[in-house]
């Protein structure tokens, strides 16, 4: 099996997995297998996922047992790797790479590339031939075009009438704020069904995101805006996953809703500025990270369409 990490000999189909982030996670999951071991990308959370429905976001409900917590996605426990015996391990090419050869010695081991535009296809395809599951892999690409084709017919008269949108990442806008390019998954999906993305440059975009001022926020008005919005001492501490999303975006909604330069964009004087936990962007750019931003973004954007006017 080639992969991003070089070639790997797998013999059988293999039974105990680990998943060494979010997207692979959600890969194994669609496909319809359980792995035994997990490491997250943004938490150092102490302890198995002894109860993941309410410990890993969007995720957990799918996951019918406790899983051991591998712990952070970039340097993942060997020692707990080495204790599940596992047949086959699945990871990240620009996290996982120092670890690659240690990790190979454990058990086969396959690196992906993790964030960025319809990445997860390659990853989910080679995963589901490994698995015995090709069928499956195609049934969810097909869906993800069908759901993108599906959004961009609903939100037909909002892109009409809200051609340009500007997708901006933060946790306080008075700490960091990064422009979101068509290169972030999240940027690409709105692209996809439609929408302009505003940038600061014509020239293509190098990263899935780009460091800002506030004070050019300005220069990049646009007819609405969406905001990514994390809290990353929190994303450590979830015990609760039905209040994830409320929590991870209290810390810029506040700080969005209290700067004087944010509130005197167009978007946000005519109340059209939208929030999405960060973490559905960078930590799923995967099949369910598909479903639901569109879902997020039919739910928010859709009553523009409703009201019948553009002001």
């Amino acid at each position: 099996m080639r992969h991003l990490g070089g070639e790997t000999q797998i013999c059988g189909q293999p039974q105990r997995i680990v998943v060494l982030n979010s997207k692979m996670l959600d890969i194994v999951l669609s496909l319809g297998v359980q792995p035994i071991g997990y490491a997250e990308i943004f938490s150092n959370r102490r302890g198995d996922f002894d109860q993941p429905s309410q410990q890993i976001p969007y995720l957990g409900d799918r996951i019918t047992q406790p899983i051991a917590n591998l712990g952070m996605s970039s340097n993942p426990s060997l020692e707990t790797i080495i204790r599940l015996k596992p047949d086959l391990i699945l990871g990240d090419i620009r996290g996982n790479q120092q670890q690659y050869s240690q990790l190979s010695q454990i058990a086969p081991t396959l690196l992906f590339e993790y964030v960025g535009r319809d990445k997860w296809q390659d990853a989910l395809q080679a995963i589901a031939q490994v698995l015995g599951r090709t069928h499956q892999a195609k049934k969810i690409i097909a869906a993800h075009h069908q759901q993108i084709e599906a959004t961009r017919q609903v939100l037909a008269p909002v892109v009409k009438a809200y051609p340009k949108v500007l997708m901006v990442s933060s946790e306080q806008l008075n700490a960091s704020i990064n422009l979101v390019t068509s290169l972030d998954f999240c940027g690409a999906l709105l692209e996809d069904i439609g929408f302009k993305l505003a940038t600061v440059s014509q020239s293509k975009p190098t990263n899935i995101t780009q460091p800002i001022s506030v004070e050019i926020l300005p220069q990049l008005d646009a007819d609405l805006i969406i905001v990514q919005g994390h809290n990353i001492v929190e994303l450590s501490k979830i015990e609760n996953t039905n209040s994830f999303a409320k929590i991870q975006l209290q810390s810029v909604q506040k700080s969005w809703n209290t700067n004087s330069l944010a509130q005197s964009l167009t978007a946000s004087i005519k109340n059209r500025v939208y929030f999405i936990p960060t973490y559905i962007c960078l930590g799923l750019p995967s099949p369910s990270g598909t479903q639901i931003t569109l879902k997020s973004l039919q739910e928010q954007l859709l009553p523009l369409a409703k009201t019948g006017n553009h002001n």
